[in-house]
């Protein structure tokens, strides 16, 4: 089946004063308080631009040219005609780990779900298209890498028509578009939109990754300052600078940053279990206590924050507490098969294997994927003859 990026976006009517529940992410936030300049880095590279990611090739931009002021194409709006031009690269384009930038996405035909945004970005600014961006609560993507795991937000974009012009008055509606996004399923659930200096330091956040698992600390260090001058509550960042100091020697900043983004930060479960992995490992063992305290207590409505935030608790053998950070999630999504799948392994480490049973059981219910469902019916069997020879 042919991949789309392509899907439509409605208007939504909101009440002016109503109080929704939805967050919307953005760079706003009190100012950074802590003194990062350290002299543990070499001097400020060269660092890519916000507008050097969004260019294109004097080519790539001839070609899009021609086929967006093609007189048979004049009869669609602008941003359909952005939109019809990425749907021709769909055959080709292939999901990959990489942030690219607008230029290598489309060299490539290639990349993560940011790239697949930069890459939309790029073509709208050359024709005057606004576009949004927007968070999505989905499964995000985990990629092992040496040692370590990345966890990928899921990001879409939206093309907003231009010819759309706000009615006014008491109820507001959100501008109609046309999403850009990966595979989109009717299972994934809108968070929040990002705004233009998140979105832009998602980028810098990317490729600092990159730099910390090739040991380029100073790379990452400088691509971090980019970002947290764009986002300075981002607890991604906050978390990636902390794991820079901590790798570079200074452990004492590296804590304060930690401590800073767990006070400041409006989403704090990585952060509280990261600190407390640190903590571990300077054998401060009461303090981490305290933190895996604070986590469990914490209202987080991401479920994807919880289980992520379990899997490192199971991995580390603390059964106990992945068991409580299985069930947060459950609690919050329990249509989510990884979170049952995460309850199903630990209770079965725990040797209680009717739970286990009924967990797996759960999981195979809300798996939507025929690859998933596969995997949860071969472990069913596998546990039932595990109980018949007990």
């Amino acid at each position: 089946m042919k991949p789309s990026f392509v899907t439509f976006a409605l208007p939504i009517i909101a009440l002016l004063a109503a109080c929704g529940d939805t967050p919307v992410h953005s760079a706003s936030g009190p100012p950074f308080e802590i003194v990062l300049k350290s002299d543990l880095f070499e001097a400020r590279p060269p660092v890519i631009s916000i507008d050097e990611i969004h260019d294109l090739s004097e080519q790539q931009r001839r070609d899009f040219y021609r086929y967006f002021y093609d007189p048979e194409n004049q009869d669609k709006a602008p941003h359909k005609r952005v939109s019809d031009y990425l749907e021709l690269f769909a055959d080709g384009f292939s999901y990959r780990g990489e942030t690219f930038t607008a230029s290598e996405a489309l060299e490539h035909s290639a990349g993560n779900c940011l790239a697949l945004a930069i890459l939309t970005t790029g073509l709208a600014r050359l024709v005057n298209v606004d576009v949004e961006y927007q968070l999505i609560d989905s499964a995000p993507v985990f990629e092992a890498r040496g040692n370590h795991v990345r966890r990928s937000l899921h990001v879409r974009s939206l093309l907003i028509d231009p010819g759309w012009e706000s009615p006014g008055g008491f109820l507001t509606l959100s501008p109609p578009g046309i999403r850009i996004d990966y595979f989109p399923s009717r299972f994934d659930r809108f968070v929040g939109n990002i705004d233009e200096s998140e979105y832009f330091a998602m980028y810098y956040r990317n490729i600092a990754a990159d730099a910390i698992e090739k040991q380029d600390l100073d790379q990452a260090y400088w691509l971090l300052m980019e970002s947290i001058e764009l986002s300075p509550a981002s607890p991604e960042t906050l978390n990636m600078l902390a794991i820079v100091f901590d790798r570079a020697g200074d452990k004492r900043k590296s804590e304060e940053i930690y401590r800073y983004g767990i006070q400041h930060a409006a989403r704090r479960v990585s952060l509280i279990r990261n600190y407390s992995i640190f903590l571990k490992r300077e054998s401060r063992i009461s303090e981490a206590e305290d933190m895996d305290v604070l986590l469990a207590e914490q209202d987080d409505p991401n479920p994807f924050d919880w289980i992520f935030a379990a899997e490192e608790a199971y991995d580390e053998g603390d059964l106990r507490l992945a068991m409580r950070l299985f069930r947060k999630s459950v609690e919050l999504a329990p249509y989510l098969h990884e979170g049952h799948f995460g309850l199903a392994k630990t209770y079965f480490r725990l040797g209680n294997l009717s739970k286990a049973e009924q967990e797996l059981e759960e999981a195979l219910i809300h798996a939507t994927r025929s690859a998933a469902r596969q995997r949860y019916e071969a472990k069913l069997a596998a546990l039932s003859d595990y109980r018949s020879e007990q």
